[in-house]
Order: structure tokens, then C-alpha cells, then sequence
């Protein structure tokens, strides 16, 4: 059973922001967990391919994909490394018609990628779950495109109000891989969200080209983001063990909801936060999915 794990559980923010461990760290601690594959973050991708390809082939992991804005550098990069998906981790839009909008720029987004062998997909946080003209935010944002596909944070989805399983039926053979995140609240998706004709936080650049930035402007950024997320941490609660008797979460049923698609969607632990020590959590998030979820082939064919 093949699970990956995201970069960003080594460092959070601070490894968006270049001040977290350096890459081959995170592939040496990513395969000493236990993990077969990595999710990059966009500042991940600032080191040559070469010695990407390097450093996955002395830990012997594989990239399935990269958070980040689809551009045509980062598909090429990513492609050159052997990964599967450019997954665009959030843009705000906060009604149907500005849904249809990113729906219509992924799209565009997915056709330039496509001849590098590389899909681009989508992640929601639970913001998405908004309700405008009947429906979800996210759900406006699938109906309205057909060349990409979704990334679905389970725990960021449940907490936002959306039942995993059924969101996973009701989009067959759109969701390319799943972020595997506990949760155990349901806060609903909150206020209207922002609008992509809203001036954007300084941080979304930031990520993009960090390692072009003063280390000292970097510092201050993760400074005012760690007190943001602070202010905001009720908004969700995912301490809890994968399976604990407080998850609202039902892995085995996302499971087979997944296993209804045409393919398999590739799985990837990534944490908000630790009930733990990190490498135990992270080390138990892996054995807990390998006995309880591997029983059955995990990977057919990936998209």
C-alpha cells in the first residue's frame, strides 16, 4: 500500500515560508516514518530537478504532487521529477458565478499541463462548503469545469459541514487524491468567504517565491500567520488518533466510495497539528491506515 505524505507536516508554515527543514531532511524523515511517497510545496521545487531526482532516488520515495498555482513552470518542473498533479491549494471565491470563473481557469490550467503528462486539481479547505444558489461553493466549482480534478481534504470537508463519502459518489472519477486529515467538530464553512476580486494577503506571494524574500521579511510573515492561526484555532480540532472514538470520520466508507471511481486516487497524510509528539503521530497515522484501510490494493491505476 502505497501512502504519501505531505512536506508540509515537517515545519507547517514555516516550511511554505523556506524556514523549515531543508528537502532532503524531509525525504530522509518521510521514509524513516514509513511513508513511499512526498506532496511538495512550491518552495520545495526552488532546488534543481537533478538533485530532486537525487534525493527521491537515495530514499527511494516518489513525488506524487505539488501544492501550488498551476503555471506552466511549475507542470514542467514537477513533470521533470516524475510527478503526477499540480493541486492549486486554495484561491478565494465566494459565489456560484465567481465559482464558474476558477472553474473555467482550471480548466484552462489542466489543457496546458496535459501534454507535460501532468493533471492539475483543486483543494478545499472548509470555506468551499459556503452555500450560494442551493449548493456548495466546491460543487459549483466541479459542475462547472471537466478537465480538472479535486484534491479532497476529508477533515477540512467534514469540519466544513460535507459528509466525505457522499461529496466522493456524487463527483465519481473527479477526486485525484484525498488529504487524510482527522477531524472531530463540525464548525460549518463559517461567513461568506472572500472574493477573488479582493485584495490577496500578502503571505499567498510569498509562498509562491519564498526563497526570493529577506529571511528577516519571511521570519516576521510566519510570525503574524502563527498569530492569525492562534486567534482562529477553534475553527477546527483535529488532534485525535486516525480512527479515535472522537473522529467523525469514516475512512473505510471514503475508502470504498474511492474504490468506485475508474481509478484510484492517491492518498496523502497531512497534519494541522499533533495529539503527539510528531513523529509518533505521524508514525501511527501510517501504521493505523496500513491495518485498517490496506487490506485491499490501494493503487489500480492513478490518474
Amino acid at each position: 500500500m502505497n501512502i504519501g505524505i505531505g512536506t508540509y507536516s515537517f515545519g507547517g508554515i514555516a516550511s511554505y515560508l523556506g524556514l523549515g527543514p531543508t528537502l532532503p531532511e524531509k525525504f530522509r524523515k518521510a521514509r524513516e516514518l514509513g511513508f513511499d511517497s512526498v506532496e511538495l510545496l512550491p518552495v520545495d521545487l526552488a532546488e534543481s530537478a537533478e538533485d530532486i531526482k537525487k534525493w527521491l532516488a537515495e530514499t527511494g520515495l516518489t513525488v506524487t504532487s505539488v501544492h501550488a498555482e498551476p503555471s506552466e513552470e511549475i507542470v514542467k518542473k514537477l513533470s521533470e521529477i516524475g510527478g503526477k498533479a499540480v493541486i492549486w491549494a486554495g484561491t478565494p471565491f465566494n459565489s456560484r458565478k465567481e465559482a464558474v470563473e476558477v472553474a473555467r481557469q482550471l480548466d484552462e490550467m489542466a489543457r496546458m499541463a496535459a501534454p507535460y503528462g501532468v493533471k492539475v486539481g483543486y483543494h478545499n479547505h472548509s470555506q468551499e462548503f459556503y452555500v450560494d444558489e442551493g449548493k456548495a461553493l466546491l460543487e459549483h466549482l466541479v459542475e462547472n469545469g471537466s478537465d480538472f480534478y479535486l484534491q479532497l481534504d476529508c477533515g477540512w470537508a467534514m469540519n466544513g459541514g460535507m459528509y466525505p463519502p457522499y461529496f466522493i459518489r456524487k463527483y465519481k472519477n473527479r477526486i485525484l487524491s484525498i488529504h487524510v486529515k482527522e477531524n472531530d467538530k463540525v464548525n460549518g464553512p463559517g461567513g461568506k468567504p472572500a472574493s477573488r476580486y479582493d485584495e490577496k494577503p500578502a503571505h499567498q506571494a510569498a509562498f509562491a517565491k519564498a526563497k526570493t524574500l529577506p529571511l528577516e521579511e519571511r521570519q516576521k510573515m510566519l510570525e503574524q500567520f502563527n498569530a492569525n492561526m492562534k486567534a482562529n484555532a477553534s475553527r477546527m480540532s483535529n488532534q485525535c488518533k486516525l480512527g479515535a472514538k472522537e473522529s467523525n470520520l469514516d475512512w473505510k466508507e471514503i475508502k470504498k466510495a474511492l474504490d468506485e471511481q475508474d481509478f484510484d486516487a492517491f492518498w496523502i497524510v497531512e497534519r494541522e497539528g499533533f495529539y503527539d509528539e510528531h513523529d509518533k503521530c505521524l508514525r501511527e497515522d501510517l501504521a493505523w491506515l496500513k491495518d485498517n484501510i490496506g487490506s485491499s490494493t490501494l493503487f489500480r491505476t492513478v490518474c
